[in-house]
């Protein structure tokens, strides 16, 4: 006759082992999932680096981006203002750009610096007096590129010297 103990015990032992390998399968998922846990969370921070560096460069694009935009409103400024002035000779040989005839747009009468002009900046040249070995240059100066324009030299005498060196219209001799 079949023992029900036996039989008891039987079952009882098939139950344990039963709970003893889903134990160990549940133990070996759980491994596998902290495996691939890892695993997800290196890719997670590889795709966020990726993803900060394309923001970074979409930021430097960006700043790019803004100034070409500027240097073409600029370009653009120049190409209307370098429109309002011819090259015209202002003393034998020497050229600078001057205000065309109803451009002066409320700007007296004046000249720009033929070297700035051709590299696409407005500079005003000055009118001054320099007196050097005996002459007096009268001189337009770009204060930009440091160019200097003879108009005129006038040879001193010594009593226009004197008159000069003094600030006075007496005469020393």
């Amino acid at each position: 006759m079949v023992d029900i103990a036996a039989i008891s015990g039987l079952t009882s032992s098939l139950k344990a082992t039963s709970d003893i390998a889903k134990a160990m399968l549940g133990i070996r998922d759980e491994l596998l999932i902290r495996e691939k846990a890892v695993e997800l969370n290196a890719q997670v921070m590889t795709a966020q680096s990726s993803a900060l560096a394309a923001q970074a460069a979409q930021a430097e694009l960006v700043e790019r981006v803004r100034q070409l935009e500027q240097k073409v409103v600029e370009l653009e400024d120049w190409e209307r203002e370098k429109c309002r002035y011819q090259l015209a000779e202002i003393a034998t040989g020497v050229f600078a750009y001057a205000t065309k005839p109803g451009m002066e747009d409320g700007e007296p009468p004046h000249r720009i610096c033929a070297r700035c002009y051709q590299d696409g900046r407005k500079s005003i040249l000055q009118g001054i007096s320099r007196t050097k070995n005996w002459t007096k240059l009268d001189l337009l100066v770009c204060h930009v590129c440091d160019a200097e324009i003879v108009l005129a030299s006038h040879t001193i005498s010594i009593s226009s010297a004197a008159v000069q060196a003094s600030g006075r219209s007496r005469t020393l001799w």
